[in-house]
């Protein structure tokens, strides 16, 4: 039989992980390539700079270029869209959410019913600075770790 897998994704406005549990005693751990930093707050890629016209001395604004990474939902949004694909794939069975207040708003708000049924549990809290080893008395009433 094959073990339920469960993702935590672990947010707040900035910064995201998910860990892991593969069944009860398993503990927590946190697979490669699962954290997240957010994309600048700026739609744009750098700040405008200023250029010499080719005759005299009068100088003109560069036009900014959008940042192309920058969600429409933000954040929020492209964690939502990693969820998703990696649902898609099989990677997990069973979603738990810990996010602050503000963010685990956005979250619900995005989340598709697909991913929605999927939710066991949600913490309405700031978990990002605690070290994977430290997670597990924070889940024990919504996980078996």
């Amino acid at each position: 039989m094959k073990p339920t897998k469960t993702w935590i994704l672990i947010a707040n406005e900035q910064n995201a992980r998910i860990v892991e549990n593969d069944g009860p005693g398993k503990g927590l751990f946190q697979p490669a390539g699962h954290a997240r930093k957010a994309a600048a707050d700026t739609p744009y890629t750098d700040r405008p700079g200023r250029s010499f016209q080719s005759e005299g001395k009068s100088r003109s604004k560069i036009e900014n270029h959008q940042n192309s990474k920058v969600s429409p939902n933000g954040f929020a949004g492209e964690l939502i869209e990693e969820l998703r694909q990696n649902h898609d794939n099989g990677h997990y069975d069973r979603l738990i959410i810990c996010a602050t207040p503000k963010m685990l708003a956005q979250i619900k708000v995005l989340l598709p019913d697909s991913l929605n049924t999927l939710v066991t549990g949600e913490i309405a809290k700031d978990l990002t600075h605690v070290p994977t080893d430290k997670l597990p008395r924070h889940f024990e009433n919504l996980l078996a770790v």
